[in-house]
């Protein structure tokens, strides 16, 4: 009776036979077990091939980071590159942090070495499921995410000690080294030319002579006396040939009438330029800094995720 009537359910199931499913000693399965108060617990099993690390959250650690140490050791590439070319047959001097700051080239080095070392840590430590590493990767963000929020709410919560900050310190070093480093001189031109600035403090031009070739002084023999770099010329390529002008700044500085040198030469400092620039697109800038923020989050979280699926099948061995 008992097997007429499963073949009657087959016949009515579409006239395929109903077989009970079965279970290998492998498959996941439940069982209760006593439980001192009297209550009945359900213990799982997994079967040999089950995991709790998720192979999507691994590769998406693991691809994110890679993308960052290639950008890291391009970083290292360039720096080294132009710090060869610019040192070949001298020494670096470097006499505190803002000199080490102000060499291009060193700090393309350090700031690839750092995001190189992080995303290694993460590429590494997701690929081989490496707890160490993946906690130093997750330390690493953490350390970088508080300084760039400390260093955020300073400059907000006091915009005007961080301007002056910036403009003692970055009008003198940067101004008398013009010379000497090709990368900084040209770094200089840059910033100049596209924010249509000369000098860097609220002196505007006049930090220019703080420079030894520039200095208006009539003691100074240089050529170039009492002049600006061409970079600070509102027209710095000739018209006719398009090649640029380089004495188009001669003489400015002995101008008195500063109506007068505005029509040869930009003469507000660069950073009054920049700080007017990032007051007119502050909605750019947040989005910039919350994206920055965001990313940082993102890849903490993966990293944090894979660490606690990772003690989950740790403590299923056990």
């Amino acid at each position: 009776m008992a097997r007429r009537d499963g073949q009657s359910r087959g016949e009515s199931s579409g006239g395929h036979n109903w077989q009970r499913p079965h279970r290998s000693h492998h498959s996941s399965r439940a069982h209760t077990s006593g439980h001192p108060c009297g209550q009945n617990t359900i213990l799982h099993t997994f079967d040999d091939e089950f995991s709790f690390i998720s192979p999507c959250l691994k590769y998406s650690l693991f691809f994110f980071n890679l993308i960052f140490w290639l950008i890291g050791g391009t970083l290292i590439g360039l720096g080294g590159w132009s710090f060869l070319e610019e040192y070949n047959h001298t020494f670096l001097k470097v006499q505190n942090i803002l000199d080490f700051i102000l060499h291009i080239s060193v700090a393309l080095m350090t700031v690839g070495a750092i995001i190189f070392s992080m995303s290694f840590a993460g590429c590494l430590g997701a690929l081989r499921e490496n707890l160490f590493l993946l906690k130093v990767y997750s330390l690493l963000l953490l350390l970088l995410f508080v300084g760039e929020v400390i260093l955020s709410t300073v400059a907000f919560v006091f915009p005007n000690s961080f301007s002056y900050y910036l403009k003692e310190n970055l009008s003198k070093d940067p101004i008398m080294k013009y010379r000497d480093d090709t990368n900084l001189q040209n770094l200089i031109d840059v910033i100049q030319t596209e924010f249509k600035c000369c000098g860097i403090s609220d002196k505007g031009y006049k930090d220019w002579s703080r420079n030894i070739y520039f200095e208006c002084n009539q003691t100074n023999p240089s050529p170039e006396r009492c002049a600006v770099p061409f970079s600070c010329c509102r027209n710095a390529k000739n018209f006719d040939s398009g090649l640029i002008n380089i004495m188009c700044g001669y003489n400015v500085q002995n101008i008195s009438s500063v109506v007068e040198v505005n029509k040869y030469i930009f003469t507000r400092g660069c950073i009054e330029a920049i700080t007017e620039i990032i007051e007119r697109n502050m909605n750019l800038v947040a989005a910039v800094c919350l994206g920055s923020a965001l990313i940082q989050l993102f890849a903490m979280f993966l990293a944090r995720s894979l660490q606690g699926q990772i003690f989950a099948q740790r403590a299923r061995w056990m």
